[in-house]
């Protein structure tokens, strides 16, 4: 036993070693002679464990599939072939975007010169329980059509910054090949759920599909253009310097049935079912949600959408965030739109940057025209009072570099930052389908397109009673997915879903003072903003 515990060991340190200096050095310029000497042994004892260089590769794939074949969270007869091998490549290729290098070289080292992974692929073919597993092709041939793509995938994306994105190439190839072989369009893939984006909308139905009401043949493909969920809410306070980037994050819920697509959406055709990426990548869907959200709207203003800064998306936001930054000590910043999103805007930058004159230009007779007069009133005090110039009765006419035009008088200023209004994006008000007065698509009450019930449209691309927020696209995903269940079970759809009611607003005037309606009661004060920032650690830490 004693002689048996100090061949592990000695084995174990030769390993340790040599991965140490593969990392250090790189596979091929790292000789056994370097690795004995760091190992501590002598190069006869290297032999004894490891016939070659090479071997060492062997052992850690092996060693790693052992894990996974241990693992719980691979359950090969219980799941579609695909998710399951999505998921094992996940699993094998874990440390990729720590060690790129060497994780390629073990697998493709694997995959070309030895059984262990190709026995791998057999086996979940074997537990499958598929019927076109069964029947439709000989294992052995299928788990060398596996292995080929993934040896062939390592080598020619080896230069995928993400193991995400390195998995989802190699997945594509073995996708192709299954319907390739079939001769039909997609019979081996996962019926597929795609979501356009990942606001509020398309957050809370990740949400409350995943982990357990999204039936087993059915995948999500999540397209989005960064890789976490983002508080746009809190957009403001990012522009203005006193929330940082990292704050603003909520991740992405971990499923293996979730693949999500770093892309923008470039086209969606209703007919054919399929959308395009502006990767040059084509996406085929059964069920649609676009929640592509929103853009600004600048109303034909000349100079408005060249000149002016904006908070509608994360990247905007970090630009106007910088500008800010730079606007020279006891500058001029100019906010257009007396709304919800200029009002909290103005005043955290009051509150960031001291030095500056902040004006806050508006076209209605009071700021804030969608509450009460009495909580306008209160916002207006507070600004008079904290030295922000409120402009009432604005008619903002041009904006040139230094100049904004206020019923064509020119004003000088430092920076413009446009918060006067929204429109759904270029590629939702493309599709010729029925769309409101402002560009939102009219939907049915069960929240598809008319004519296209796997179509549905959520948040600010949506023609609802209310106006667009945060709220009603949540209180919108909850319908969705009760429609998505019955559909999913062939049930009648309910001719009418139920009113959507909104719980109130709140607003903020710094990091003290606030605003809101809950219900019909207007707030004021300490208290609405202690209730938003309650309301905002219980999204961020709480949600779903």
């Amino acid at each position: 036993m004693a002689v048996l515990q100090k061949k592990k060991k000695t084995r174990l340190a030769i390993l340790n070693a040599a991965v140490a200096l593969f990392h250090q050095k790189g596979f091929h310029s790292t000789t056994v002679q370097e690795i004995t000497n760091h190992a501590r042994v002598a190069k006869g004892t290297f032999f004894n464990h490891f016939p070659t260089k090479e071997s060492i590769l062997h052992a850690l794939a092996e060693e790693r599939l052992l894990l996974l074949a241990n693992s719980q969270s691979i359950g090969a007869g219980s799941q579609p072939l695909l998710t399951n091998i999505r998921a094992s490549l996940l699993y094998l290729l874990e440390d990729y975007d720590i060690h790129p290098t060497l994780t390629v070289l073990i697998w493709k080292h694997a995959a070309e010169h030895e059984d262990s992974l190709l026995t791998h692929w057999k086996q979940l073919l074997e537990e499958t329980k598929e019927e076109w597993v069964a029947g439709a092709i000989d294992h052995s041939l299928l788990a060398h059509i596996i292995n080929s793509h993934v040896a062939y995938g390592l080598h020619a994306f080896r230069h995928e910054p993400t193991c995400i994105g390195l998995v989802e190439k190699i997945m594509t190839l073995v996708e192709t090949s299954f319907g390739t072989i079939s001769k039909r369009r997609r019979p081996f893939s996962m019926k597929k759920l795609v979501v356009l984006g990942a606001g509020y909308g398309g957050m809370r139905l990740l949400q409350r599909l995943l982990p357990n009401d999204l039936p087993k043949d059915w995948e999500i493909i999540l397209v989005d253009q960064l890789p976490y969920h983002c508080l746009k809410t809190e957009y403001y306070a990012l522009a203005a310097g006193t929330a940082s980037d990292h704050h603003l994050r909520v991740s992405f819920p971990e499923d293996e049935r979730l693949r999500i697509k770093y892309a923008t959406v470039t086209a969606i055709h209703l007919h054919d079912s399929t959308i395009d990426l502006d990767n040059g990548e084509s996406i085929p869907f059964d069920k649609l949600v676009i929640g592509l959200g929103c853009t600004d709207n600048f109303h034909g203003v000349p100079g408005a959408d060249q000149y002016t800064y904006s908070i509608q998306t994360m990247g905007a936001t970090r630009r106007t965030y910088e500008a800010l930054n730079n606007v020279r000590p006891e500058g001029v910043v100019s906010i257009v739109g007396g709304g919800l999103s200029g009002v909290e805007l103005a005043s955290e930058l009051r509150e960031s940057r001291p030095d500056l004159t902040i004006r806050l230009f508006d076209r209605g007779d009071y700021i804030l025209s969608m509450f009460p007069k009495k909580l306008s009133t209160y916002v207006q005090n507070w600004f008079v009072e904290h030295g922000v110039d409120v402009s009432n009765n604005s008619n903002i006419t041009k904006v040139e570099p230094g100049a904004i035009y206020n019923h064509d008088e020119r004003i000088a200023t430092d920076a413009v930052i446009w918060t006067a209004g929204v429109q759904p994006v270029d590629v939702v008000r493309a599709l010729d389908v029925e769309k409101d007065r402002s560009g939102r698509i009219v939907l049915t009450p069960q929240h598809f397109i008319p004519d296209h019930p796997d179509v549905f449209v959520v948040g600010d691309c949506a023609s609802l009673p209310h106006a667009p927020s945060a709220q009603l696209a949540e209180s919108q995903a909850e319908q969705i997915v009760t429609i998505l269940k019955h559909q999913w079970k062939g049930e009648a759809l309910p001719k009418t879903l139920p009113r959507i009611k909104l719980k109130g607003v709140l607003g903020s005037l710094g990091k003290k003072h606030g605003f809101g309606m809950m219900g019909e009661r207007p707030l004021t004060g300490r208290v609405p903003r202690i209730l938003k920032s309650g309301v905002l650690w219980m999204y961020k830490y709480h949600s779903g």
